[in-house]
């Protein structure tokens, strides 16, 4: 039993070394190759973290760095404007009409305030701040509270509140030097000047047309501050310094500009009219030595003042001019030959065209052009415009200057109302030859007896005399322009005949002692706004000269608006333009036309 066990049983077999070795070498290598994968992994996710930190700091320092300078001058800078000093604007002698004052402007950073290291009390600061201010502590208040790194809380406040609120030295609360729009002679000029806005800017009149030459550049300066608002004190101010604007001299004379405003508001007054309006021209130069139209307004209380009192009517309203036009039909006349001063033609008490009857409150037979003129004869003026034809009148209307604006491009002026001929009704042309059916401002009207006055020769009329600059000298403006619009000889006659309506005429209101004057009256219908037709009762009286006749020095042009006490321009207008015509030739110290006669009929003082 012993050797049947010993044989059943297994030897034990134990494996080699060699095959261990084999075993133990597999196993290696695989675990070498999972190392390997790893390494090449961990590289590969090196190689992405470091390409995409490379791709980072490129786009920071290379492709975005504008923006994030940008960024950084933003939370450390601030830009602040510095305003340019407006140009002054005088009247012919030097007088100021519109100038810059400094004031003081408050500004707060609501950030710096909210600022915890700040420890600032809002409510506090707003009750200390309205107490210099003239603005409410709820409001104060208000704004201090905002999100902002920049709030206004008073502009162009007086040179002393600047001076208390810095000594109150606020945390947050700047003072800032701000000029101020200021016109020393009030309402003088006013509708002429215009005014500027807070912001420095002009919004009407000249403060508007040369607003680029008297705005001036404005400067610029970089305060350097914390991110929280604090300011850096010892961070450098760049920046460049703002250029003052441009001065202006105006041709206007400040004295007979007065004078005309004053005498205006007595005739409104006087005739319980809407309003009045008067024009001062040099003929020799064609300078506007006044312009004015009343009402008007305080430049200090702008926003009450209404459109009608805002506006230079004198050149942005357009009326129909009435017989005053007469003097185009008479010259054109002339100047054509239709007739000559010595011819007598059949006038007659009434006269039909188109169907429509004109008549005079007058009857005459016949006439010279003298005494249609002096007269006011509206049939023979009608007369004279048939021989003429329309081409030929409204010729001579274009001629005068109607239907386009003058040279002076005041803001919002008129060119008045002219159709083209062909546009012309079968009644255009007798209501055109004396007045009505045609528009025009008052310095158009005034330009056509200037034109007369001026030997036939049309000048653009001239508003501005000049700029100074910085060196103080004054730069004229370019020669105005000149054209033939009749013949010397055409111009010398009329001139004589509208003489005649002063001495003899519908014009003896507009008589000045010791002068000869020449000049036409006009009364016209106001039409109807936006429909046909007149206005009932509603009149514009005008009447406008030159004087003296011999040897004109200043035309004159007046119009009564809307008068309630009498209507016809020989009784409202012609006596205001006597008044005016009378200062003005005695200021610009004009000889009389006779010494001798004004001698001979000066009343005893």
């Amino acid at each position: 039993m012993t050797r049947t066990r010993a044989r059943a049983a297994r030897p034990t077999v134990r494996p080699s070394r060699t095959v261990g070795r084999a075993r133990t070498s597999a196993m290696s290598a695989v675990r070498d190759a999972r190392s390997t994968r790893r390494l090449r992994g961990v590289l590969v996710v090196y190689l992405i973290i470091t390409l995409a930190l490379g791709w980072r700091l490129v786009d920071i320092q290379v492709l975005s760095a504008p923006g994030y300078r940008e960024l950084a001058r933003r939370q450390t800078e601030r830009d602040i404007e510095l305003p340019a000093e407006r140009g002054k604007v005088y009247d012919r002698t030097g007088e100021p009409l519109a100038i810059s004052l400094p004031t003081a402007t408050i500004v707060a950073n609501p950030r710096q305030i909210a600022d915890p290291d700040v420890d600032v009390d809002v409510n506090d600061l707003a009750r200390r701040l309205s107490r210099v201010l003239p603005e409410r502590t709820d409001e104060i208040a208000a704004r201090l509270r905002q999100d902002r790194g920049f709030v206004y809380l008073a502009r162009q406040q007086p040179h002393e509140i600047g001076v208390r609120i810095a000594e109150l030295d606020l945390p947050g609360i700047q003072v800032l030097d701000e000029p101020k729009r200021t016109y020393p002679a009030g309402s003088l000029a006013a509708q002429i000047i215009g005014f500027a806005g807070t912001d420095n800017t002009g919004l009407s009149g000249l403060e508007r047309q040369y607003d680029s030459l008297l705005a001036g550049v404005p400067g610029s300066m970089v305060a350097q501050r914390a991110p929280q608002g604090l300011e850096i004190s010892s961070a450098p101010r760049v920046g460049e310094p703002p250029v003052a604007g441009t001065d202006l001299v105006l041709t206007l004379d400040s004295e007979v500009q007065a004078t005309t405003e004053r005498l205006l508001a007595d005739a409104v007054k006087r005739y319980k009219a809407e309003g009045a309006s008067a024009v001062v021209i040099d003929v020799d130069t064609s300078e506007i030595l006044a312009m004015a139209s009343l009402p008007s307004y305080e430049p200090a209380t702008i926003g009450e003042a209404s459109g009608y009192e805002r506006r230079n009517r004198v050149v942005t309203d357009a009326y129909e001019p009435g017989s005053v036009n007469k003097a185009v039909t008479a010259a054109a006349a002339l100047e054509e030959g239709v007739i000559t001063p010595g011819k007598r033609i059949r006038i007659g008490s009434s006269h039909t065209v188109a169907g429509k009857t004109f008549t005079d409150s007058h009857s005459t037979a016949k006439a010279t052009l003298a005494e249609i003129i002096r007269d006011s004869s509206n049939i023979g003026s009608i007369k004279l415009a048939e021989r003429l034809g329309p081409e030929k009148l409204h010729e001579y209307l274009v001629r005068f200057g109607y239907g386009s604006s003058t040279a002076l491009e005041f803001p919002g002026e008129t060119g008045g109302l002219l159709a083209d001929v062909d546009d012309w009704s079968g009644t255009s042309l007798p209501t055109i030859a004396i007045g009505h059916g045609v528009a025009a401002s008052l310095l158009q009207v005034a330009q056509v007896y200037a034109t007369i006055a001026r030997g036939g020769e049309y000048t653009d009329p001239v508003l501005v005399r000049g700029t100074v600059g910085s060196d103080g000298a004054l730069e004229a403006t370019a020669e105005a322009r000149s054209r033939r619009v009749v013949s010397e000889h055409t111009a010398s006659l009329l001139a004589d005949m509208l003489v005649d309506v002063v001495d003899d005429g519908t014009g003896g209101n507009a008589a000045v002692h010791g002068y000869r004057v020449a000049g036409k009256t006009g009364t016209a219908q106001k039409p109807r706004e936006g429909a046909p037709g007149y206005q009932p009762g509603a009149y514009v009286g005008s009447f406008v000269g030159f004087a003296p006749a011999d040897r004109p020095e200043v035309v004159v042009a007046v119009s009564v608006d809307e008068p309630k006490k009498g209507y016809y321009g020989g009784s409202t207008a012609a006596p205001l333009f006597s008044e005016l015509m009378r200062f003005t030739l005695g200021h610009r110290r004009v000889p009389p036309s006779d010494r001798r006669e004004l001698e001979e009929t000066a009343p005893d003082v």
